[in-house]
């Protein structure tokens, strides 16, 4: 678990959401200012809605918490791609209207709240509890590692994939 928890927190897509933020506020109407709108919208998000966690994960479980935020995550991921798609299509041209944007950056947020309320601080809670007191720094430090391995292999893809454009 200490693994497998990691691994499918890093494959959330929360990294994709916050480092194309920018581009998808762009896209959606934000005009210049996309960058710090997004950064400051979802930041703000982020930080509020870590605060369901820590009230409630005692109180409904980790398990619990786990499965609603995986699949209100990916729920909100296939509106926002189909939202995104619809408009778009495969041509790339297209615009988006007040309304229309505002829906994807509310889904956008949703997203965020929903990972910051379950995936994001349940993947470092729950490894830290399963390990005994003996064996925890070690076992944290595999958690990590496995997180950081996961990481890296997102920034390498993005890495690779600009040098392809």
């Amino acid at each position: 678990m200490a693994i497998l928890i990691p691994f499918f927190q890093q494959l959330t897509g929360i990294n994709v959401i916050m480092f194309y933020a920018p581009v998808l506020f762009k896209t959606v109407g934000f005009g210049s200012n996309a960058s710090l709108m997004s950064a400051m919208i979802t930041g703000l998000v982020n930080v509020f809605t870590t605060f369901v966690s820590i009230f409630t994960v005692d109180r409904l479980g980790r398990r619990k918490l786990f499965l609603q935020g995986g699949i209100q995550m990916f729920a909100c991921q296939k509106i926002v791609s189909t939202l995104i798609a619809a408009k778009f299509g495969t041509s790339g041209e297209g615009h988006l209207s007040k309304s229309y944007s505002s829906g994807v950056v509310a889904f956008i947020c949703i997203y965020v709240a929903e990972f910051a309320w379950s995936w994001g601080p349940l993947g470092w809670l729950v490894p830290s509890e399963i390990f005994s007191m003996e064996v925890r720094s070690a076992g944290q430090s595999i958690t990590v590692s496995v997180n950081m391995l996961f990481y890296f292999r997102y920034c390498a893809g993005i890495f690779v994939s600009s040098l392809q454009v």
